[in-house]
């Protein structure tokens, strides 16, 4: 039976809740030890992947790319924060941002499966469509 690279992080999360630091720095080379002993240590970026997944849903966090054509305001950020709290009802949030050019202005963001675009180009597209209809 083939363990899937899910399946690793749920079970490294698992042996890692609870423990202290040093508890886990021993799991985790135990872990890594029957990674290379399984023939699973090319795996292993998707075992964090899904790690971080995991630990991020079990504490109430969350990941949201902020896309804008140029850095934000402190006050911008912290308002897009405050938003995405109560909209996922989460405790915490991780903003990861990233410039592009491309947008004309506003924002995109990106959070979990959803994209909520608050840019120019999103704005008058919605706008277009409306219109038409």
């Amino acid at each position: 039976m083939k363990i899937s690279t899910k399946q690793y992080a749920q079970a490294l999360y698992e042996l890692t809740l609870g423990k202290s630091e040093s508890e886990v720095g021993i799991v985790v080379e135990k872990f890594v030890k029957e990674l290379v002993k399984n023939n699973q240590i090319k795996s292993v970026s998707k075992i964090i992947d899904n790690f971080n997944n995991i630990y991020n849903q079990e504490n109430g966090i969350i990941e949201a790319e902020i896309e804008s054509r140029e850095q934000l305001q402190t006050e911008v950020l912290e308002k897009i924060e405050k938003y995405l709290i109560k909209k996922y009802k989460a405790k915490q949030i991780i903003l990861n941002k990233k410039i592009n050019p491309e947008i004309k202005g506003g924002v995109i963001i990106k959070a979990g499966d959803e994209i909520t675009d608050l840019s120019v180009a999103g704005s008058l597209n919605r706008l277009r469509r409306e219109l038409i209809n």
